[in-house]
């Protein structure tokens, strides 16, 4: 925990300016996501929930980094760690996300998007029902994130792409609705007899982009079929 606290502390030194438009910090994100989702589950009780699909949100004032679509909710501040609900109630409009903040001069959280829940996938409007009651019977809800005993030998597939779901807004001048937010892992698995995480051509264009292969040969043995971009290469 304490290398993703490490990472933490090195976004907060970034400022963004009109030069990089906001791509240092970005790829920061990124970095962040991809560690998480990589080497850590959270751990609640009996429950063990595997990230496969977050999104970043992160605003601070300070840094020039004013993302529109952030909560802003005083539980997305200084709670390294612990989880954020989005509601009170448990319906589809709801959502959990961990928090990574380490002060009160910013928020900070990525919201669990897809999951496996003791292995049974589970989407963002479902989680907040199936882990409530038993995040709120923790006493210590800051010790919950879990660094996998496997994670060295993970050959985990990780790309990113925009943020689901988010509507346009007239705030969002800097087009922060078109950031590659969101990070997912293995989207090339198919989870159920038919559910596969969605934007899966997205992700394997970001994934690609950072490793020497076939491409073609690759998108063949884990999409099915060549992307286009790929075929003759």
């Amino acid at each position: 925990m304490e290398e993703l606290k490490k990472m933490v502390e090195e976004l907060e030194e970034i400022k963004a300016n009109a030069e990089d438009e906001n791509t240092v910090i970005v790829s920061k994100l990124q970095e962040i996501g991809k560690k998480f989702l990589k080497e850590y589950v959270i751990k609640i009780g009996d429950l063990t929930i595997e990230p496969l699909w977050v999104e970043a949100y992160y605003f601070n004032d300070q840094a020039s980094f004013r993302d529109p679509f952030v909560h802003r909710d005083q539980d997305q501040m200084d709670n390294f760690g612990s989880l954020y609900f989005h509601h009170a109630t448990d319906d589809s409009r709801s959502g959990v996300d961990i928090c990574f903040s380490l002060s009160c001069q910013y928020y900070l959280s990525y919201l669990l998007k897809y999951t496996l829940v003791n292995g049974e996938l589970v989407s963002q409007g479902f989680l907040s029902s199936k882990i409530r009651k038993a995040y709120e019977g923790v006493e210590d809800k800051k010790h919950i994130l879990v660094k996998k005993s496997d994670h060295k030998e993970s050959q985990d597939i990780i790309g990113c792409t925009q943020r689901i779901g988010l509507k346009k807004k007239e705030e969002d001048k800097a087009g922060y609705r078109e950031y590659e937010l969101a990070i997912a892992k293995n989207f090339d698995k198919k989870y159920t007899i038919t559910k596969k995480l969605p934007q899966i051509e997205r992700l394997t264009k970001s994934y690609l982009s950072e490793i020497k292969t076939d491409k073609e040969k690759w998108c063949l043995e884990h999409l099915g079929y060549c992307l286009k971009e790929y075929k003759g290469e």
